[in-house]
């Protein structure tokens, strides 16, 4: 059974998660929140019998927005963020019982060097394995449209094999954006049962760089560029079985519909009603009765036993087919522009 979930960026005050309950979702995926608020989304969650998921990264204390999240480089210093950010979602969603975590895949900036790539992602992808092992949360990432050297269905499926404890979170919108021949019935084919969530609005590519995510509506046509959700959605989760549908839309606008008819409708497509208990994958729900999240000031985060992050001087092997490493000194070399560059969420 598919849960529907609804992402706090929905909201235009992000501290009123009422704000949230006129989706009535079953799930709720967390971005972005400092660890001052850890204690009241547990309290939301457990008061409304919601399940948390976490969107990378939560918790979040600097005080500005996040910008930029580079996990794949190449520069190390945001790699090496990247990672920590990404350890420290994943051992709140454990406190927590999260569903999953998400985490953005690969860096999505230009330039994009070919040199190293390889290794970059090999090595983000091990760690995040020990860190979905150990804490017991599967760890998604999330298509991106922009990297030309990893973005399409087969470049994700082929970078996921091999690694059970990760999934995909299907970013519906992101599909969308390479066109036809790369939209979100292609990652379905593709990756099967590897997609563990998906992240549902709507748009066209016309449209995407003034209005970003718009929330998904039965008036959105296929002829005006739009995804046709009413059919696609029921076939995306025929052959996914996507635990979790995930709204993430910006905050409606005046004309757009309300909370309420947004989540009937997609509740309609994914075809059932409320459970009393959600229980899919994943660490056990909280109850009212289990231990908090860690208090600022505990432990520090666990090391996951896994690869060290690449440096600029790392040269490890190279997957069949990829790029090599470069030495130092080398030139870097560049892939072409990539596709258009989603918003970061």
């Amino acid at each position: 059974m598919t849960l529907l979930g609804v992402s706090t960026g929905v909201l235009a005050d992000r501290t009123d998660l009422t704000g949230l309950l006129a989706y009535e979702p079953e799930v709720v995926e967390f971005y972005n929140y400092p660890r001052s608020m850890l204690a009241a989304i547990e309290r939301f969650c457990v008061r409304h019998g919601i399940r948390p998921a976490l969107h990378t990264p939560v918790p979040y204390d600097e005080p500005s927005p996040l910008r930029r999240f580079a996990p794949t480089g190449p520069d190390p210093d945001e790699a090496a963020t990247a990672l920590r950010l990404t350890e420290a979602t994943v051992r709140c969603a454990a406190d927590l019982g999260a569903l999953h975590v998400v985490v953005h895949f690969p860096s999505p900036y230009p330039p994009y060097p070919l040199a190293g790539f390889d290794s970059w992602c090999r090595d983000f992808l091990d760690a995040a394995c020990g860190l979905a092992r150990e804490h017991g949360v599967p760890v998604l990432v999330e298509n991106l449209s922009a990297h030309p050297l990893l973005h399409t269905a087969e470049h994700y499926r082929d970078a996921l094999a091999g690694r059970p404890e990760l999934g995909l979170c299907l970013d519906v919108g992101h599909a969308h954006l390479l066109g036809p021949e790369h939209g979100p019935l292609g990652y379905a084919r593709a990756l099967g049962p590897a997609v563990r969530s998906m992240h549902l609005y709507n748009t066209t590519s016309a449209r995407y760089p003034e209005h970003g995510h718009e929330p998904a509506h039965a008036g959105q046509s296929a002829a005006d560029g739009y995804l046709p959700l009413a059919e696609l959605l029921p076939e995306l989760l025929g052959l996914t079985g996507a635990p979790a549908v995930v709204l993430e839309h910006r905050p409606p606008a005046p004309g757009d519909p309300g909370p309420e008819q947004i989540g009937r409708w997609i509740r309609a497509l994914i075809g059932h009603r409320r459970p009393d208990r959600p229980t899919p994958d994943g660490p056990a729900a909280r109850t009212p009765d289990s231990p908090g999240p860690r208090t600022p000031g505990g432990p520090g985060p666990r090391t996951t036993g896994g690869p060290g992050l690449r440096t600029p001087d790392s040269a490890g092997p190279r997957t069949p087919g990829g790029p090599a490493a470069r030495t130092p000194g080398e030139t870097a070399r560049t892939a072409p522009t990539g596709p258009p560059r989603p918003a970061h969420t």
